[in-house]
């Protein structure tokens, strides 16, 4: 019995000075009445400051038919926990925040965490290879400053009124679930401590970052604080001049020039007409695969559209010449043609000095 009394005093001794140096060697110290399911306390019941900064690593890719873009970032997030000292043994590393001690992210389940989540996002994936990649650091001002990274997508509502010189603004926020504007508050850091990454390169796409204030959502019953990244995109119309604008020009010269061949030409007319209508209309075809079915109409439906009217034209006015000379009146026939031949290219040329001044003019707006 007496053993068994030592060796139970010998084995709580030992614990004891386990969990003692075990609490010494520890990088950070919680007080007594720490609780992660409780919020850091502030003056005066303040709401709690949530400090953030960005990293946009890529844009994945920009899915114009879903409306959806793909985005690799890195959100960091800075609270104050007076709960919370770091070691001063443990300082090792410093920025300009201050110094700091680095533990490893799966200790986060242990501290009070905001509850952000990216609203109307689609799917988050996180690039892991072996550790998640994370970080978590506390200073030794008892900052707190959670950074993790990851890709996903998420809708954005996009106009299409003015394809292919559209513009679309996208917005990817990071909102509160659960805490409400009297409870926290979240803004952006200065600018210089969020970054871009200045090697992202997108097909059709320029594009620029901007971090909006602070916002609160009005569409629930309470407002919940969050954060704005806006993603303004700017189509390249170079594409589009080489693959739509330029085929589409030719198309239609080929249908003003078949009006050169005799009237009594049957077979070379209409094929020529007829050849250049089908390619158009295949070409229009292929250009809105791309594009999702809105039912409004754009600047490139209306170029499209105004290119096989005057493609038709051609072809209806080797119809009515054909009438002209088969009732026996061949000059007349013959002034008709000639007044096409005439008539149709200003007409396309009229057209062209109106539509690209209105296209371009917002393109070239240096907005």
């Amino acid at each position: 019995m007496a053993l068994d009394v030592n060796a139970w005093t010998v084995s709580s001794f030992l614990m004891i000075c386990f969990v003692t140096c075990a609490q010494c060697n520890s990088k950070v110290m919680f007080s007594p009445d720490y609780s992660l399911h409780e919020r850091p306390p502030t003056e005066e019941g303040k709401p709690l400051l949530i400090e953030s900064s960005i990293n946009l690593r890529n844009i994945l890719d920009v899915a114009e038919k879903e409306q959806i873009i793909s985005l690799e970032t890195t959100l960091r997030m800075y609270w104050k926990d007076e709960r919370i000292t770091a070691n001063e043994k443990y300082l090792e590393s410093e920025d300009s925040i201050g110094p700091y001690v680095t533990l490893n992210p799966s200790q986060a389940t242990q501290f009070w965490m905001p509850d952000v989540f990216i609203d109307q996002a689609k799917a988050l994936r996180t690039p892991t290879y072996y550790t998640k990649p994370a970080s978590l650091r506390v200073y030794k001002d008892s900052t707190i400053r959670y950074s993790s990274r990851i890709n996903y997508d998420v809708a954005c509502n996009m106009d299409f009124h003015r394809f292919p010189v559209d513009e679309q603004y996208c917005e990817v926020k990071f909102e509160s679930f659960g805490f409400t504007s009297k409870q926290i508050q979240m803004k952006w850091l200065d600018q210089s401590h969020s970054n871009v990454n200045t090697n992202i390169s997108l097909a059709q796409f320029s594009f620029n970052v901007l971090l909006m204030d602070s916002y609160s959502t009005d569409y629930y019953d309470i407002n919940y604080p969050g954060l704005i990244m806006k993603l303004h995109l700017t189509r390249q119309i170079g594409y589009h001049i080489v693959q739509t604008y330029i085929p589409s020009t030719v198309f239609v010269i080929l249908a003003w020039l078949s009006l050169f061949i005799p009237a009594e030409s049957v077979p070379g007319r209409v094929g020529m007409g007829m050849t250049t209508l089908l390619t158009l209309t295949a070409m229009f075809s292929s250009v809105r695969q791309n594009v999702p079915r809105v039912s409004y109409v754009s600047f490139l439906d209306i170029w499209m559209l105004v290119c096989m009217i005057f493609v038709f034209t051609c072809i209806l006015e080797f119809i009515i010449a054909t009438i002209f000379i088969r009732s026996g009146k061949k000059n007349q026939g013959d002034k008709f043609e000639l007044l096409c031949k005439i008539l149709l290219p200003i007409i396309f040329l009229v057209f062209n000095i109106c539509y690209w001044p209105v296209l371009l003019a917002g393109y070239y707006d240096g907005k």
